[in-house]
C-alpha cells in the first residue's frame, strides 16, 4: 500500500486542472440591423482569441419585435462563434416584450418560443457545441427551465440563471407575469443550490454563475424584491464554498470588476465574502467582450482582459434600457 502522503500527492497532481480562458459578453446589437456589422466584428475577434467557450449574458437587442424571426436571427449569430457559446436571456428579448417598442407581445409566450429556439437540446450553441446539464433534466419539478444550464471545465463549475433586468419580470400589475416570476424565482433558488452542490461533489475550487441583471444594485435590495432571495442564496452558498466564486452579469453596459458582497468590519478587522467576485461586462455601444483567464492552482483563480475589434460609428439608441 502506498504511503498516505504519496497518495495525497498523486491525487493532487491528477486533480490539478490546466489553466484555460473563456469569453464573456452581453448587451449586443441594440439597434439591428445597423449594429450587426459591429457584432460580426466582435465575433471575429472572439474567434481569433480562441477561448474554450463563450458566455453571452443576454440582451441581444434593444427595441424591436421579439418574435421568431428575431430570435432565429440571433441563433444564427451564435452559430458564427467557432467554439461553444452558452446563452442566458436578458430582459429586452423576452421580459420587456410587452412594451410597444418591443412588439407588444406576451413575455411568457416569448420565453416559451426562446426555449424552443435556443435550449431544446442538452448542449451549448456555437460551431462546436459542448454538452451541458439543464435544470429541466436534473430537477423534474422545474421541467420547463431548459435555459438554466450547468457544465464543468478545467476544474470549474459553470451555471446560468434566468435572472433579468429591469425588475426580473416581477410585474404586480399582471397576475400571469407575477406568477411567472414566483415560479422562476423558485427554480433559480433551486439551481443555485444544485450548482454549488455539484461543485462540492466534484471537488472544484471555482464556480461561475452567469445571468443578465445586476442583483446587487442597492436600490433593488429589499425584502420581497426581484432579486433578494437569489442574492441571499448565492451569499449563503458562497460562505460554505471553499473555492472562489465569480458572478458574471450585464445590463448596465459598463465594465466593472468588484466584490459586491464585501463589507468592512473595522473591529475585527475583516471583510465579508472576499471570495466572491463580480464581473459586469461591456455593453452597447461599447461593443467589447472580456476574456476570463482561469487557473485553479492559484489562490486568486480569475484574471480579466478585454477582447475587442476596431469599431466604427454606431446608430442612435431608442429607449433601450
Amino acid at each position: 500500500m502506498l504511503p498516505r502522503i504519496l497518495l495525497a500527492a498523486l491525487f493532487a497532481t491528477s486533480a490539478a486542472a490546466e489553466p484555460f480562458s473563456f469569453v464573456a459578453l452581453g448587451d449586443t446589437t441594440y439597434a439591428p440591423p445597423a449594429d450587426n456589422r459591429l457584432y460580426d466584428q466582435l465575433i471575429d475577434a472572439i474567434n481569433a482569441a480562441g477561448p474554450a467557450f463563450s458566455i453571452h449574458v443576454g440582451d441581444t437587442k434593444g427595441y424591436g419585435d421579439c418574435g421568431r424571426a428575431f430570435q432565429e436571427s440571433q441563433h444564427a449569430f451564435f452559430g458564427r462563434f467557432a467554439g461553444p457559446v452558452f446563452y442566458t436571456p436578458g430582459n429586452n428579448e423576452w421580459a420587456d416584450c410587452w412594451k410597444d417598442n418591443r412588439g407588444a407581445a406576451d413575455p411568457t409566450q416569448i420565453l416559451a418560443l426562446m426555449r424552443e429556439v435556443f435550449w431544446s437540446k442538452p448542449e451549448s450553441l456555437g460551431g462546436a457545441p459542448m454538452p451541458l446539464v439543464r435544470e429541466s433534466d436534473e430537477l423534474p419539478e422545474f421541467a420547463e427551465f431548459a435555459e438554466n444550464a450547468r457544465w464543468a471545465h478545467g476544474g470549474t463549475t459553470f451555471a446560468t440563471l434566468n435572472l433579468t433586468g429591469n425588475h426580473n419580470n416581477q410585474e404586480l400589475r399582471v397576475e400571469k407575469y407575477w406568477r411567472e416570476f414566483v415560479r422562476r424565482e423558485k427554480a433559480n433558488l433551486a439551481w443555485v443550490k444544485a450548482s454549488f452542490a455539484a461543485a462540492r461533489r466534484a471537488g472544484h475550487r471555482a464556480l461561475v454563475l452567469a445571468f443578465h441583471s445586476n442583483p446587487f444594485d442597492e436600490k433593488l435590495r429589499y425584502e420581497g424584491g426581484p432579486f433578494e432571495s437569489v442574492v441571499r442564496a448565492i451569499d449563503d452558498e458562497a460562505e460554505n464554498f471553499e473555492g472562489q466564486v465569480l458572478v458574471i452579469q450585464g445590463h448596465h453596459h459598463e465594465f466593472v470588476i468588484d466584490r459586491p458582497l464585501t463589507r468592512l468590519d473595522l473591529d475585527e478587522p475583516a471583510v465579508t465574502r472576499p471570495s466572491l467576485t463580480r464581473l459586469q461586462v461591456y455593453g452597447w455601444p461599447d461593443m467589447k467582450a472580456v476574456r476570463v483567464n482561469v487557473d485553479t492552482t492559484k489562490p486568486w483563480v480569475f484574471g480579466f482582459e478585454p477582447v475587442y475589434a476596431p469599431q466604427g460609428s454606431v446608430s442612435p439608441n431608442k429607449d433601450s434600457d
